[in-house]
């Protein structure tokens, strides 16, 4: 995408390609506009077959963007490309710039949830923005939550949310202007650091404006610790293009591959 030769991605035909929730081609992707990265963080889960990056940029204007994408992999064809492109004037490359090594840092085991558990913990956390009864349990107390490198917690004048000087639990009790967040998909889960990374389409009551977000989880010890998140406001956002039943047909098609082969 740099070199501004898409035709060279190895798509699977028929590949359902979407932009802030738009369909498009790579060839009409904002990521034609990006001329250098400035730091990204890799995550992958070959149980899902997805691969997740986040990345700090800036265009050929010096323009700072943030981009969340994820490529979905069956027997070695990019099958689904979902971006989340940032490119506002909030953008905050001071916390981007470099990625948070957290993010990257193995949990050591006895401090490991499983699979399962990871799930749950997010899971629950989507939920909670819909009923605004957060599970406190999951929540590290210095659990900060940050968007396109904002910090909207433990942060009065943050600029994105007014939840004052609170946590990321805190932050996420009622009442609020938000929800229900529906299309709930867990795209990722990484047990050895930690790394939950989830989707949804957050409602704001009767308003006509949606915000898709992709949140990138940090979990220690069964705890939330850091949110990374990619939240993109818009009017008229029904649907991200992309469900749960999507993920398990390609799951189906990746074993039906494997066994053909």
């Amino acid at each position: 995408m740099l070199a501004q030769t898409p035709d060279k991605v190895p798509l699977a035909p028929g590949a359902a390609i979407r932009e802030n929730t738009k369909a498009i081609t790579l060839t009409e992707s904002r990521w034609s506009k990006v001329k250098e990265i400035l730091s990204e963080g890799v995550f992958t889960d070959p149980v899902k077959g997805n691969v997740i990056e986040h990345v700090a940029a800036k265009t050929a204007e010096g323009k700072p963007v943030y981009i969340g994408t994820r490529l979905k992999v069956v027997a070695d064809k990019i099958t689904e490309v979902e971006i989340n492109f940032d490119d506002s004037a909030r953008v905050n490359v001071k916390n981007l710039v470099p990625y948070d090594p957290l993010f990257n840092t193995i949990v050591p085991p006895e401090q490991r949830a499983t699979r399962e558990q990871l799930e749950r913990i997010i899971t629950s956390y989507f939920q909670g923005l819909t009923d605004r009864k957060p599970i406190e349990a999951d929540y590290d107390a210095r659990c900060d939550r940050y968007h396109s490198g904002n910090r909207v917690t433990h942060n009065p004048k943050n600029g994105v949310e007014e939840s004052g000087d609170v946590g990321c639990y805190e932050s996420n009790l009622g009442p609020k202007p938000w929800g229900p967040a529906t299309e709930v998909r867990i795209g990722l889960v990484d047990p050895e650091h930690g790394i939950v990374i989830g989707y949804a389409i957050l409602y704001y009551g009767n308003s006509p404006r949606r915000m898709q977000i992709s949140e990138l989880f940090k979990i220690l010890d069964g705890r939330i610790r850091m949110v990374d998140n990619i939240g993109l406001m818009q009017d008229g956002i029904t649907t991200s293009g992309f469900t749960q039943t999507s993920a398990r047909l390609a799951a189906k098609t990746f074993f039906v591959c494997s066994l053909s082969q």
